[in-house]
């Protein structure tokens, strides 16, 4: 089936392997009928969670696995938490949990789950980390759909690895949107500037011609559709794309508002078109025509010298 069906053997065997694992906390000092009961009824969680992972209902799963760890922390909950996050493709989550349960489960359970390494290097390698900075407190970050903390940030974000939406934004302010590519097993640094809206626009570059490079005031912007908070003014805009013309032309933008600008591309003139052609055509012909008549010119015939005179012969004309 795909690779998460290939993995399920070995989140199975685990499961079962760990159904008896020793709770993290089994020193504390809790009443022994209170202990055995959320025992059970984590252990009977956990047991729902098995099998919906059988299922492939990796979302049941994992609410099962959360609903039982908050009764008992049992450190083989953490892996299984890993592998149904893993499933659902949600990388740096499962990549804490699978770090947790390297730090927390003590070792004849780490034992007994094979090529642990191999899968944390795995789920890491899908793994990116973002280092973001804002000029504004308490501003928004999303990305993609998801609202994932506001600034100052406590430290990097892990998200998924690839290339993701991010927009940056706080009441008052110009918000900051950019697609941001981020790198397998690699690392971003970002750093946001907002600007005010009493005091600045916004100008929006787009072109009929995918993936054309925007500069605004000779700063490279982005790529068409590009979004950029400016001064009030004019500033002058620079289209580019390999294998078209150059386009230049000026945007005004006023404060508090949204300009938008679309700037088509031309393919270049081909060479019959250029001048420079015609006139290096001209001067072949030219010279061709004087050759001709240089060529074609009425000569004096040539002196024989058969013996006992000269041969003459009709003069051949054209």
């Amino acid at each position: 089936m795909s690779q998460l069906a290939r993995l399920l053997p070995l989140a199975l065997a685990v499961f079962v392997l760990c159904t008896r694992a020793p709770s993290a906390r089994a020193d504390e000092k809790v009443p022994p009928a209170e202990t055995e009961g959320a025992s059970a009824k984590a252990a009977a969680l956990k047991s729902q969670g098995d099998d919906a992972m059988q299922r492939l209902d990796y979302g049941a799963a994992l609410a099962l696995y959360d609903e039982a760890y908050a009764l008992e922390k049992n450190p083989a909950l953490l892996y299984n938490r890993g592998r149904a996050l893993q499933a659902l493709r949600r990388f740096p989550e499962a990549l804490d949990a699978l770090e947790a349960f390297e730090r927390e489960a003590p070792p004849e359970l780490r034992a007994r789950v094979p090529k642990l390494a191999e899968l944390v290097g795995e789920v890491r390698g899908k793994v990116s980390s973002l280092s973001l900075s804002a000029n504004i407190a308490g501003a928004r970050i999303v990305v993609g759909q998801r609202v994932i903390g506001t600034t100052p940030l406590s430290g990097p974000l892990r998200l998924n690895a690839g290339t993701v939406s991010l927009e940056v934004s706080a009441d008052g302010y110009h918000p900051f949107k950019k697609r941001v590519e981020l790198p397998a097993g690699g690392r971003v640094e970002l750093s946001v500037e907002l600007r005010s809206k009493s005091t600045s626009g916004v100008l929006e570059v787009s072109s009929p011609v995918a993936g054309a490079a925007v500069w605004v005031d000779g700063r490279r912007a982005g790529t068409v559709p590009v979004q950029s908070v400016l001064g009030a003014g004019t500033h002058e805009v620079v289209v580019r794309r390999e294998g078209y013309e150059a386009a230049t032309t000026t945007a005004v933008v006023r404060v508090g508002e949204t300009s938008r600008l679309d700037v088509p591309l031309s393919a270049p003139p081909g060479i019959t078109s250029r001048w420079w052609f015609w006139t290096g055509v001209g001067a072949v012909v030219l010279g061709g025509t004087a050759l001709t008549i240089a060529l074609l010119t009425e000569r004096d015939p040539e002196s024989g010298n058969i013996p006992p005179g000269q041969v003459s012969g009709p003069l051949v004309r054209f």
